[in-house]
């Protein structure tokens, strides 16, 4: 048997990859419910994920996949604050009602435009090269990069451009292009229950304590039970898996929090992502996510979801909501997610290489290849390749 211990994106992708081969397998899971970061709650009957998180189809592991849950799809683009105008800029092939108002300030500034379709397209990036440098050399810059593009891949990355590699800020770009992201009814949740129906054994509530070599294979002492594996894979977060390999890479992570707050009335294109530019404020992004999935709303009410990466107080926030929006956010404040270890942080030139093989002790996560759900799913594929092959 081999064993998966963590039951997030990357240990059901893990799973099923061996379950496909026909070989024998069982996950195991701390948490009383699988998923990991992937999860949702309700709220006062609101339907609360933690972050904001949307799903994209347009990333090639979940292409491969065969996903069925239904994605509410979001704007394919944003709102930025350009002077004293909040213009939605997006993708034309799908977007051209919303960008009629903004088309004289693309026609004003076509340059940065451009350069993102290279970005997407046609151009290399150069080894050890920035998000930050990368889009700046290829010619996205002035106010439109500043106010729409390095935002809006600030709330995706939740660090600073100059921080990420821009081979991860490239990926996203292409997924975007070819897809359109979205919101399952139910929360982001509801495609891990997709996955979770597909894999046949898996425990929920048993944390591994410990993980021990035992001739051929391996001894894994949970909450309630001990198990022998031929090989073990871990993918459960960076902090849990160190505990168990002193092999493991030194990763920075990423820090953000989750605001939502209830709408009592319409905003302006509250549908549509807002995002902010740096040092306006201390949000990064905002969305009413029940005018994407009215289903996230119990009573017809919005639901704003806001995401902040520096420490900042309710009164702060609402504040910057107020210049972000022109108009005062008077609903409730349902929750706050203080949320450590968001994401890893990929450097400049920083080499991951997917999964760690430590004589049949496998770790695997996005902290070993990309920080997104692609990363995931692509490191927990690899992994349950190796064990099946090795």
């Amino acid at each position: 048997m081999i064993l998966v211990v963590g039951g997030g994106l990357t240990g059901l992708r893990a799973a099923l990859t061996i379950q496909e081969s026909g070989q024998q397998v069982h996950v195991v899971e701390a948490q009383q419910y699988a998923g990991g970061r992937l999860s949702s709650q309700l709220i006062d009957g609101f339907t609360i994920d933690r972050g904001f998180q949307v799903i994209n189809p347009g990333y090639s592991e979940f292409q491969s996949l065969d996903i069925r849950t239904y994605f509410h799809p979001i704007s394919a683009g944003a709102v930025a604050k350009i002077g004293n105008d909040s213009l939605f800029f997006g993708d034309p092939r799908r977007e051209i009602r919303s960008l009629i108002h903004s088309l004289p300030r693309i026609t004003q500034e076509p340059r940065p435009f451009f350069g993102l379709l290279r970005a997407v397209l046609l151009s290399k990036v150069h080894n050890g090269e920035s998000s930050d440098q990368f889009l700046r050399r290829i010619g996205v810059n002035g106010e439109i990069y500043s106010s729409l593009i390095e935002p809006f891949l600030r709330g995706v990355f939740l660090a600073p451009l100059t921080e990420v590699d821009a081979r991860f800020a490239q990926r996203v770009l292409r997924s975007l292009y070819r897809r359109v992201p979205g919101l399952p009814d139910g929360g982001v949740q509801a495609l891990v229950q997709e996955l979770q129906h597909r894999v046949k054994s898996l425990q929920t509530g048993e944390k591994v304590e410990k993980i021990s070599r035992s001739g051929r294979g391996f001894t894994v002492k949970t909450t309630n039970a001990t198990f022998s594996a031929r090989k073990v894979i871990v993918a459960t977060d960076y902090t849990q898996a160190k505990s168990f390999s002193h092999s493991l890479p030194e990763v920075s992570f990423a820090r953000s929090t989750a605001w939502y707050f209830t709408l009592e009335k319409q905003l302006p294109q509250q549908h549509q992502l807002r995002v902010a530019a740096l040092g306006s404020g201390p949000v990064v992004t905002a969305i009413d996510i029940a005018a994407v999935v009215p289903s996230y709303s119990p009573d017809g009410r919005g639901l704003l979801s806001v995401t902040t990466l520096e420490e900042s107080s309710e009164s702060e926030v609402r504040a910057h909501l107020r210049g972000i929006y022109g108009e005062q956010i008077d609903g409730e404040l349902l929750t706050r997610m203080d949320i450590e270890n968001a994401l890893p942080i990929i450097p400049p030139g920083g080499k991951r290489t997917g999964i760690l093989d430590v004589d049949g002790l496998i770790f695997a996560g996005d902290y070993l290849t990309e920080p997104s759900q692609n990363g995931a799913l692509l490191s927990g594929r690899l992994a349950g390749e190796c064990a099946i092959n090795n």
